[in-house]
């Protein structure tokens, strides 16, 4: 999924389908450490590093009005809020916790 380009008129059925695909991954990824760990610890890199780059792009400067503007992408943003990875190397035994959070964040932002 190619990074977010927030706008006014983002909708928040857009953003839903962002929020399911993190979501869904890691659902995937948890499915895929049972066979293969090294595999899902490499997929859930990609998908953190992903998760950061959304958070990056809706705290820059020039998306200020867009996203203080736009209620959807504001909950959006407080989305990454809730991602409390472990900082650092990820060992292979906190996977599935760090997979959680984008499960916990995706609870908050339902709401």
């Amino acid at each position: 999924m190619e990074t977010i380009v927030p706008s006014v008129d983002t909708t928040k059925k857009e953003l839903q389908e962002r929020v399911d695909y993190m979501v869904n991954t890691a659902s995937h990824l948890e499915e895929l450490a049972e066979t293969d760990e090294h595999e899902a610890m490499k997929e859930f890199i990609a998908l953190k590093n992903f998760a950061y780059e959304e958070y990056h792009v809706l705290t820059l400067q020039k998306n200020e009005k867009a996203v203080n503007s736009n209620v959807h992408l504001s909950n959006y943003r407080g989305f990454f809020t809730h991602l409390h990875f472990t900082a650092g190397k990820v060992p292979l035994r906190l996977l599935h916790w760090n997979l959680d959070e984008f499960h916990q964040a995706n609870m908050g932002f339902r709401l």
